[in-house]
């Protein structure tokens, strides 16, 4: 690990546990995420910085790598506290910036999704009250400055390139030293789970949702292409050996992929259906998690023409072999 990348822990009340940020102590001095709007998060970023000789008003940049609450919460504090200058991706601008009206519109798109998806509506419910709840975690902030992909920043006294890693979030950065092969990764790459290729409504009204987990296996092959030698993650440890990794869980997708086509094969089902096939015990706050990962992997089946799509008084079943592709504003617009 190198010296010069501090990682700090920090408290989140999610399943997933810590988050880390990542300080970048040479100049310009940098953050790399703050953690969520929580004390105990805030307390231990301000520890962090203490025990690296750092203080509020030395950090210049804090780039954020993609717009969730366990990453970008304590932004504006952290602005305010250092008049350092925020940096995202352009894809997570309107997030970072209105995450409460990001989240309302997400609310409007996904209702009839999740309707035509066969998911019932108590569970519908929690999954609603959920994405309000992570609300509490997150304020907005009056500006940030967007970043080019594949640009080259000054950071932390080094030289590194914006990556478009994209599938656990469509505003989803990370930053490589091509000279180190130290990459910074958000969570497009963790040690220890596979990141979950969320469900997202478009990204402007009437628009065409992003197909998560097809773009997220895509730009898992690329960064195993580079040549990365340690890996800073969002959670977990810093570890090495990222080609590896990525070979593991592009084979745990070919396998899920698998398990889906052969119920899919028994007789048609629901989104819903093969959620509680998949996963028989689930926690309240998982269901959201859940349906996207059955959305995402039937979303790599269909690209690859193994299933189609019918519809039946108004619920969408997959079943194996060719059929329409859903067009309506509820699932692509």
């Amino acid at each position: 690990m190198n010296a010069a990348i501090r990682p700090i822990s920090l408290t989140t009340p999610f399943p997933v546990g810590a988050v880390n940020a990542f300080l970048l102590r040479e100049d310009p001095v940098t953050l790399v995420d703050v953690g969520p709007k929580l004390p105990d998060a805030w307390e231990g970023l301000a520890d962090g910085l203490r025990r690296a000789g750092c203080e509020w008003r030395d950090i210049e940049y804090v780039v954020v790598t993609h717009p969730h609450v366990d990453h970008h919460g304590l932004l504006p504090r952290v602005l305010e506290a250092s008049g350092a200058t925020a940096l995202v991706h352009p894809d997570a601008e309107r997030r970072v910036l209105t995450p409460r009206l990001a989240a309302e519109s997400d609310a409007m798109y996904f209702e009839p999704f999740l309707t035509a998806s066969g998911v019932p509506e108590e569970i519908r419910a929690l999954i609603a009250e959920h994405q309000r709840l992570l609300q509490e975690y997150v304020d907005g902030v009056d500006e940030v400055k967007t970043v080019e992909i594949g640009a080259r920043l000054e950071l932390g006294g080094r030289e590194w390139r914006v990556l478009d890693t994209p599938g656990h979030s469509s505003g989803h950065l990370s930053l490589f030293d091509e000279e180190e092969g130290d990459l910074i990764a958000g969570d497009h790459l963790l040690p220890h789970i596979s990141s979950n290729a969320l469900l997202e409504a478009p990204r402007h009204p009437g628009g065409e949702r992003a197909r998560s987990l097809i773009v997220y296996m895509e730009a898992l092959k690329m960064v195993a292409a580079l040549p990365v030698k340690t890996v800073y993650p969002g959670h977990g440890e810093v570890f090495t050996g990222a080609a590896e990794l990525v070979e593991r869980r592009l084979r745990g997708y070919e396998r899920r992929c698998s398990q889906l086509l052969g119920w899919l094969g028994e007789r048609p089902h629901t989104v819903f259906e093969l959620v509680r096939r998949m996963f028989p015990r689930l926690s309240r706050g998982n269901w959201f998690l859940a349906v996207s990962e059955i959305v995402g992997h039937l979303d790599v089946l269909q690209a690859q023409g193994q299933v189609g799509i019918e519809e039946r008084r108004g619920l969408w079943y997959y079943r194996v072999g060719p059929g329409w592709e859903v067009r309506s504003a509820a699932q692509s617009g």
